[in-house]
């Protein structure tokens, strides 16, 4: 399979994993790239070629990564509200900050934008182009409404879109249909069933995709849950949850991380 047939591959398997139906594809993909429907029809059919840009602008819409890295560089801070984006900025930083413009510093592999960070001798770059990208989504499972309300309104605070679920088989429903870039599962559900076979549909579909159980029964089911990180390389919070804990983890893990 030459290059060319295999990059239309990949963008055929993703459109498939993040369930566009098959008659919608072609749509989608005119959507996405600002082209009329029988050119995207064309490209889905290997018969007009798809640029390395039109891919990378079809998987940045997803949320996905074309070549494995991280699809970011940039982070946009608004009070809370965090928002993913690429940025182009200037080679300079500069000496002369004007009200009219975006300015980004250097934070690791990210830049920063944000407009009430005030520290002085950090070198700030102006920002030439800026492009948002979708909010990270995630799944939240849990049989307390009360959490999942609280979890949900907490995602919302921080710019992360959050599904939430009460029951395993609506979670397995979805699991199926959708592609989340984070779960939150509670270990313990109702009737004493743990949730283990919820991480178990997740890994199947997703090896990488970070994985953060929650459980206020670690004395009880210890043995349990150390199979369980070992077996499903998951992350757990113990309940009672806390929030500035775990929405800390949830900026490093979906906004920060490389």
């Amino acid at each position: 399979m030459d290059k060319k047939t295999t990059n239309l591959h990949k963008i055929h398997e993703l459109l498939d994993e993040k369930g566009v139906d098959k008659r919608k594809q072609a749509s989608t993909v005119a959507d996405i790239l600002t082209i009329k429907y029988n050119s995207a029809r064309q490209k889905l059919d290997g018969k007009r070629g798809v640029t390395i840009a039109e891919i990378k602008k079809i998987y940045r819409y997803f949320n996905a990564s074309f070549d494995g890295g991280r699809e970011h560089n940039c982070i946009f801070v608004i009070k809370d509200m965090h928002v993913r984006c690429n940025v182009e900025v200037d080679a300079e930083a500069t000496e002369n900050i004007e009200k009219e413009e975006n300015y980004a510093f250097k934070d690791g592999q990210n830049y920063i934008i944000d407009a009430n960070y005030h520290q002085k001798n950090t070198k700030m770059y102006r920002v030439r182009k800026l492009d948002f990208l979708p909010a990270p989504r995630i799944a939240i499972l849990d049989n307390d409404a009360d959490i999942l309300e609280l979890l949900k309104s907490v995602c919302s605070r921080f710019g992360i879109e959050a599904e939430i679920f009460q029951t395993k088989d609506e979670i397995l429903r979805e699991i199926g249909n959708k592609s989340f870039d984070c779960f939150i599962i509670d270990w313990l559900l109702d009737y004493g069933e743990n949730s283990e076979r919820v991480i178990e549909a997740i890994r199947e579909k997703n090896d990488r995709c970070p994985v953060i159980l929650l459980t206020g029964q670690l004395n009880q089911h210890e043995k349990e849950i150390g199979k369980a990180i070992i077996k499903y390389d998951i992350e757990i919070i113990e309940k009672p949850t806390r929030t500035l804990i775990l929405s800390s983890i949830l900026l490093n893990t979906l906004f920060f991380k490389d």
